[in-house]
């Protein structure tokens, strides 16, 4: 789903004029790899800094050669508070300066309306990086369900032989995701690490942790980094323990180990061990090549299920920590 627009201008509208309020509105060119007819240029607009984009607006510029000018804008159905205000301002300035209308999903020269106020930089930081480890986990699904595997050796039960269900593709192929998903939550961590330095009172003691090099300097100073992004780097994610003390350089209320190690769901091994043996499977397989022989489909399901189930929990107290609301629209 997304919010689209189209401005009519006015017939003595150029199009050099029009290349370049796009342009002071912050969009950039982009390269349109399904170029309609009658499409003149293609921009993007998506706005970094203090993550006020989530998905950012398109916009396309359409010319015959008699007709009017028509631009085209678009936002998909998750963009952030600020993505509507750009659109907003994009349709009212175009029809301000160069007269016409403009029809979007509202209705004929109306605007659409933010619900609420906006979230904090933290909170939409926070959410940006639980939304795309949502996005991540979801590609490994969609990997799981068009998998298709033949041959009576890609059984999802156990043999009874360790050294046949050594040689099962589809215990290879699960174990293979195994470093993805570890990839992925600790990503989620590194990224809401980030937020959650950049808008902290208490950074001296994660900047004395950090180990930056002169790769890193050279980065920051050529500011293809922000710096706690560089900071975050310098730390490792994986294990359930080492994220609960990253934590705590920046905010000795959140404990991710508390959390993790609170009951779930009746079992005698909580979230924090569990994980702690999965990156333990994780540095296994890929420093050794050994696999898992017990992990078949069902519980490569689970662990799905977990790792969500985790991640939330250190999103919700995070939140509650830093008094923000948790965002769950995707």
């Amino acid at each position: 789903m997304s919010y689209t627009s189209i401005s009519i201008l006015k017939l003595s509208a150029t199009l050099p004029q029009v290349r370049d309020i796009t342009e002071l509105l912050g969009y950039k060119t982009v390269k349109n790899a399904f170029k309609a007819p009658n499409q003149i240029a293609s921009y993007y607009w998506f706005d970094e800094e203090d993550y006020r984009s989530w998905t950012g607006v398109e916009l396309e510029v359409y010319k015959t050669r008699k007709g009017p000018i028509k631009i085209f804008t678009r936002s998909r159905v998750s963009r952030s508070y600020w993505d509507l205000l750009q659109q907003n301002r994009t349709l009212k300035l175009l029809k301000d300066l160069f007269g016409g209308h403009f029809e979007s999903d509202a209705g004929k020269n109306r605007y659409w309306r933010p619900n609420g106020a906006a979230p904090s930089p933290l909170s939409s930081g926070c959410y940006l990086a639980r939304w795309r480890f949502h996005n991540n986990l979801q590609r490994a699904e969609l990997y799981l369900q068009h998998r298709n595997l033949g041959g009576d050796l890609a059984k999802d039960v156990p043999s009874g032989l360790p050294f046949i269900d050594e040689l099962n593709p589809r215990l290879l192929s699960n174990n293979m995701l195994v470093p993805y998903l570890i990839a992925a939550w600790e990503e989620y961590f590194r990224a809401t690490f980030t937020a959650c330095l950049r808008y902290s009172r208490k950074r001296e003691s994660a900047l004395k942790q950090a180990k930056l090099g002169h790769v890193e300097f050279e980065k920051l100073i050529a500011g293809s980094l922000q710096a706690e992004r560089l900071i975050a780097e310098s730390f490792s994610f994986q294990r359930p323990s080492i994220i609960a003390k990253n934590f705590g350089y920046v905010d000795s209320k959140i404990d991710i180990a508390a959390i993790l190690r609170k009951p779930y769901r009746g079992r005698k091994e909580s979230l924090f061990d569990l994980i702690e043996n999965i990156v333990n499977d994780r540095n296994q397989l890929v420093h050794t090549g050994e696999i898992n022989i017990n992990l078949f489909d069902a519980k490569l399901r689970a662990l799905f299920v977990d790792l969500t189930q985790a991640v939330d929990r250190a999103y919700q107290h995070i939140a509650k920590q830093s008094n923000f609301d948790p965002i769950y629209d995707y």
